[in-house]
């Protein structure tokens, strides 16, 4: 069997590791549906949990905005955290406070040191600073879900299933030189990652 043929092969921890990699990204490669699945569900158990949400309301296509409440900021932060989410943006203005604040304020502002006798520089110099600071407002005023997050089906990439950005090729090496050191008794410093199990650590003599 072409499995048997493969362990057959697994001489070194650095074989090992390579072996576990190449398993996990056949899973991923296949499982793809599986975890966007699983994403789901997760996120649909949060909505029941925390927001009362009916398990038929929850669909794929089904809007984010509509389970968030009055108080969507905050509850944007709850969803965040509880299906796991290491970032999602910040909510949005509505269109017309947004464009009122970043370019009424600037322009309010200018216009007021104009006739309060400042030169016409200051004004200029005044209003790019003024609109970063319009535009930090408006982060702190937003309560729609942005675009591309406006439904559930665009959450589930998002949903903390598991860390697999932890799987990489040092991790992997690191944890099976740490199970060699434990199986077979080797202090841990003692286990290179190219040592052969039989001939350099001593594995069924």
């Amino acid at each position: 069997m072409a499995w048997s043929d493969s362990v057959i092969n697994l001489t070194t921890p650095r074989k090992v590791a390579d072996y576990i990699l190449s398993r996990l990204e056949t899973v991923s490669d296949n499982a793809g549906r599986c975890l966007s699945q699983t994403g789901f569900y997760r996120i649909r158990s949060v909505l029941m949990s925390h927001f009362g949400a009916q398990r038929s309301d929850v669909r794929l296509e089904s809007p984010v905005q509509a389970f968030l409440g009055d108080d969507a900021r905050q509850n944007w932060r709850v969803l965040k955290e509880a299906i796991g989410a290491s970032h999602l943006p910040g909510l949005k203005c509505q269109p017309h406070v947004y464009f009122s604040i970043t370019l009424g304020f600037p322009v309010i502002m200018a216009i007021c040191i104009l006739q309060g006798g400042g030169p016409l520089w200051a004004a200029a110099l005044a209003f790019p600073i003024l609109w970063v600071v319009a535009h930090g407002i408006t982060d702190r005023l937003g309560n729609l879900v942005p675009p591309s997050f406006a439904t559930i089906r665009a959450l589930v990439p998002y949903a903390g299933i598991a860390n697999r950005t932890e799987w990489s090729q040092e991790y992997v090496l690191q944890r099976v030189l740490q199970i060699t050191s434990v199986q077979l008794g080797i202090p841990l410093e003692k286990v290179l990652p190219d040592h052969h199990f039989v001939d350099d650590l001593g594995l069924d003599r």
